[in-house]
């Protein structure tokens, strides 16, 4: 933990990090959480349609490198709803830091990261539309290794950017509470005032102003000709438009949060901090912009609508086969059962006892056994008997013929 009897007016030089902790009014406290968690079930049923309607589309072979690259914010948006948002209800919901150091650490920076890799796949996103609106190709060309390649790029930048959120977070204890920080020591002052210049900068406006300026100069490309013939880049000026929402809407949402953290840093010795409603609706705001997305896919893509329409049709015909083929199978269960009962019953009466008091015979048996003993006695005599000899009453007549 940082000394903070080193630094030059803590009350000036400190933050708060991983939310805002000092809420007093008990109707934000409960009203809080129930928004965030609104905002975590309908973005984690949202984002979840369309990552399975792009990865079965992917499947299909029917994908685009923006497909894929919405795929990539989709996930990023889950990221933030599952690991981020949760957190943020629970601090507003309390008054004391609770979580440990390495989560005060982590926690500003994993949703800084998220955030800014969200800033450079939007950017990504337009300038593949771009390129789509200026060489349309014949056919639909997905390359894997290209979105995997801008995938780990765009990671790893985002990942690098919010470092100072790491070093400088950490936990303060004041009394019995323990507040999450940002920490600023005094050698490290310079650096913050120009890291809070960059950052945003780098982070926010760069991607942003690059994915606009391309979603703009492909609009231009998909205007109809003067001779009034059609252009075939026009049919796909409305998934362009709703592409450049997408970023847009990301810009709008996310500018609070920036006027919040660049007031905190840039404001005078002295000069109050920004006000809790600011901060508190900024961070709403935000993750709100997380359940944006697939409502905005979901109500103007047709490619997505067809997509989603092919997986339900998909499960309920896999329903129906299942069911059939239960019901085959408990009509062959039920045609076995009565052939053993039959079967059952058969050997049930060869087992019963005759009229005689005897077991039943076996019917099928040798053709000399089922001859009477009298006629085969007399057949046997016969057989054995001698051929008697001149017992012929008309010997002459074989003579004759011989």
């Amino acid at each position: 933990m940082l000394d903070f009897s080193t630094m030059n007016s803590s009350a000036d030089q400190l933050e708060y990090a991983g939310g805002f902790q000092v809420l007093k009014e008990e109707e934000l406290k409960i009203a809080l959480p129930v928004v965030l968690g609104v905002i975590c079930l309908v973005g984690l049923a949202g984002n979840t349609i369309v990552v399975t309607v792009l990865m079965y589309d992917f499947r299909q072979g029917r994908s685009s490198v923006v497909n894929g690259l919405i795929l990539v914010l989709s996930a990023t948006d889950l990221l933030i709803l599952v690991f981020c948002v949760p957190l943020r209800a629970v601090i507003y919901s309390k008054a004391s830091w609770s979580f440990g150091w390495l989560v005060c650490k982590s926690s500003d920076y994993f949703l800084q990261a998220c955030l800014s890799a969200k800033s450079f796949i939007l950017a990504a996103v337009g300038h593949a539309r771009y390129r789509h609106m200026a060489n349309p190709p014949r056919h639909i060309q997905f390359k894997c290794q290209r979105v995997m390649a801008l995938t780990c790029s765009i990671w790893s930048v985002a990942l690098l950017l919010p470092i100072p959120h790491w070093l400088f977070s950490t936990t303060k204890r004041n009394g019995r509470e323990t507040s999450c920080v940002l920490a600023i020591p005094p050698h490290a002052t310079n650096f913050m005032k120009a890291f809070s210049i960059a950052y945003p900068l780098v982070a926010y406006g760069m991607p942003m102003t690059f994915a606009i300026t391309c979603y703009i100069k492909a609009l231009l490309k998909t205007k109809p000709r003067r001779n009034r013939t059609p252009n075939r880049r026009y049919k796909i000026r409305r998934a362009t438009i709703m592409l450049w929402g997408l970023s847009v809407a990301f810009a709008v949402m996310r500018l609070p949060d920036w006027v919040g953290w660049i007031w905190a840093r840039h404001r005078e010795v002295g000069s109050p901090m920004p006000p809790v409603a600011l901060l508190v609706l900024a961070q709403v705001v935000l993750f709100a912009n997380c359940t944006l997305n697939p409502l905005l896919l979901l109500a103007v893509s047709e490619e997505f609508k067809e997509g989603l329409r092919n997986i339900w049709m998909r499960a309920s015909c896999r329903k129906a086969r299942r069911s059939a083929a239960g019901q085959a199978g408990a009509a062959a269960f039920g045609k076995k059962g009565s052939e053993a009962k039959v079967r059952s019953a058969a050997r049930s009466l060869r087992g019963l006892p005759t009229i005689s008091a005897r077991e039943d015979v076996t019917i099928y048996q040798d053709s000399d056994q089922n001859i009477p003993p009298d006629v085969q006695h007399f057949w046997q005599e016969r057989k054995n008997a001698a051929k008697a000899e001149n017992d012929d009453p008309i010997p002459w007549e074989c003579q004759e013929n011989s």
